[in-house]
């Protein structure tokens, strides 16, 4: 080929930035070596990336009606208000006996936050018409899908302890837990509520003329905690706080509930007041037998392997200091680290392995020289993409190390046809640097197209 027209040839500007400052360059890829290293080290790693899902559920009970009169009286009402909220896709209700449930889907262009306070605002407008019951027993439960409270592991207290014992125990185990950075919350399944309950003596009330009003009345004023003003003290003034809260079934007991001429009437003369056990709402179970478990949710964005590691430890330093007595047994089940390091494992091999097969295959057809310098180029473009990844707040999933795997053979493809395009300026006489500046930019263009059509679709 003439000087003239290698000469004449367009460059492609980076490139030839690059022959020109090649120490500049060097200093540029061990800074991306490092900060690569680095970024990966430190980027959270999960199973799956978090999803926001603009679906929004709403939950109102209305106990003792049928399903026709949910339906006409609260679900009608409800979705007619919904139906005026823009870009939601879809919504499915369900009314059944003393229930209604209702699910409404948004366009993505929605976010979770910007639906559910739509939604919310929807059900205040249809509680205000007047055909809507006035007395629910609870709010309405209205909550957005979210991904991330599923929890990552699970751990489990038995032993020849009573499930109220286990619970004090495992409330051990949820204060250390919920003081790491990496969690966001920890549930206690399994466990059995306690209340307070008056068993009044129907007859024993009339005779006396006392009505469950009445009871209601005296024991809600009994029970509060209020404020008795201020004292001077010295120089210092001093609050008064009167606790008026029940501590004990003795005391509900003595609740003046009527008085007539001077006698009053006890709550015990009317009633029996009881501790006990109030409905089950959850059960955990291990292989058959009763445990008491905790649920383990991370918080967003955090490192779902470290967040386990660390949950390990507390664990194993729970059980060396003898913190909970001998007979406790602690489990670990569900646990997500297990599948997301593995999952992580197996496509970093493949990167790797996938990277020593292209080069292998490159050293034969093209050369040592060739090969390397393709071979350098894939874990230096992975480096790079940890990197930017990290920087944007991107967590290590499933989606993002199969994109680089895919991209993996888009790059050896743009490596080779850029190599081989130097190689035959060198072979036609020309010196190597002019033919790394003019070869590059004679492909450079092309290449970026066809990677841009790739991406595109």
């Amino acid at each position: 080929m003439s000087k003239s027209k290698i000469e004449n040839q367009r460059e492609f500007g980076l490139s030839s930035w690059a022959v020109k400052n090649r120490k500049t360059v060097y200093l540029l890829i061990m800074m991306i070596l490092l900060g690569g290293f680095a970024s990966y080290q430190s980027m959270p790693k999960e199973n799956f990336p978090e999803l926001q899902i603009p679906e929004i559920y709403i939950g109102i009970a209305y106990p003792g009606n049928s399903p026709e009169l949910i339906a006409e009286k609260i679900t009608d009402p409800i979705e007619k208000e919904l139906k005026t909220i823009k870009n939601v896709d879809e919504i499915n209700s369900t009314s059944i006996d003393g229930y209604a449930s209702i699910n409404i889907k948004f366009d993505f262009t929605v976010s979770p936050k910007q639906g559910l306070q739509d939604v919310k605002d929807a059900v205040d407008k249809a509680r205000a018409t007047k055909d809507f019951p006035a007395d629910l027993p609870v709010e309405p439960n209205i909550f957005e899908m979210d991904v991330s409270e599923m929890p990552i592991m699970n751990i489990n207290l038995s032993g020849d302890y009573s499930i109220s014992d286990l619970k004090d125990y495992a409330e051990i185990l949820e204060d250390k837990i919920e003081a790491l950075v990496e969690i966001s919350e920890v549930d206690i399944r399994g466990i059995q509520d306690q209340e307070m309950q008056i068993m009044v003596d129907p007859k024993k009330a009339e005779m006396v003329d006392v009505s469950f009003n009445d009871i209601q009345t005296a024991i809600s004023n009994e029970n509060i905690t209020m404020s008795g003003g201020e004292y001077l003290d010295g120089t210092t003034k001093r609050t008064i706080q009167i606790d008026g809260k029940f501590k004990s079934a003795k005391e509900i007991e003595n609740v003046i509930v009527k008085q007539e001429d001077y006698k009053p009437v006890y709550l015990r003369d009317i009633a029996e007041v009881r501790f006990t056990d109030a409905d089950t709402t959850s059960y955990a179970r291990e292989r058959g037998n009763t445990v008491v478990m905790l649920d383990v949710k991370k918080r967003s964005g955090q490192n779902l392997l470290e967040a386990s590691r660390k949950i390990n430890e507390i664990i194993a330093q729970v059980e060396k200091d003898k913190i909970l007595p001998a007979g406790i047994n602690l489990s670990v089940t569900n646990d997500q680290s297990g599948k997301t390091e593995e999952m992580v494992s197996n496509l970093l091999n493949s990167i790797i392995f996938g990277v020593l097969l292209v080069v292998g295959v490159l050293l034969f057809f093209l050369g040592l020289r060739n090969a390397i310098f393709v071979g350098v180029a894939i874990p230096l473009s992975m480096l790079m993409s940890f990197l930017i990844l990290s920087t944007m707040g991107v967590t290590l999933n499933t989606m993002v190390l199969f994109s680089l795997v895919l991209a993996l053979g888009m790059l050896v493809d743009n490596g080779i046809v850029v190599v081989e395009n130097i190689q035959r300026l060198m072979e036609e006489g020309v010196d190597s640097f002019t033919a790394a500046k003019k070869g590059v930019g004679e492909v450079a263009w092309p290449i970026i197209a066809s990677t841009a059509t790739t991406l595109g679709a």
